[in-house]
């Protein structure tokens, strides 16, 4: 039977911290568990994008800024970031075609996405 949490609040109030910390009392109860969630990425003291990362620790880039959107040229954007709609497929999508087959525990904010899977 699946079971869905969403976990939604501002920036820096701990939902990706709860994600990890879930995901290794999973792991280290012995239940398999797999997912992703996303690490914002600072340089300068500023944000600058995010990253994907799955449960196994490969990481990639989800979105960074960019400058306006160049007239005629398609990119996938939300506000200031561009989407790496290629990582996001790569990383992010085998988790999401697993989850009929397992329990998943979710959570997103504006501009970000977590989610566990735990596989029964």
């Amino acid at each position: 039977m699946a079971r869905h949490v969403f976990l939604t609040g501002p920036p820096g109030v701990g939902k990706t911290t709860l994600i990890q910390k879930a995901s290794e009392v999973l792991k280290s109860s012995g239940v398999p568990v797999d997912g992703f969630y996303t690490e914002e990425v600072r340089q300068g003291g500023r944000r600058t994008g995010f990253d994907v990362v799955t449960l196994s620790g490969t990481r990639g880039p989800l979105s960074r800024v960019g400058p306006d959107p160049v007239p005629g040229k398609r990119e996938c954007r939300v506000g200031q970031y561009v989407v790496d709609v290629t990582s996001f497929e790569q990383l992010a999508l085998p988790v999401l075609r697993n989850q009929n087959a397992s329990n998943e525990i979710p959570s997103e904010e504006p501009g970000s996405e977590h989610q566990i899977n735990t596989l029964n």
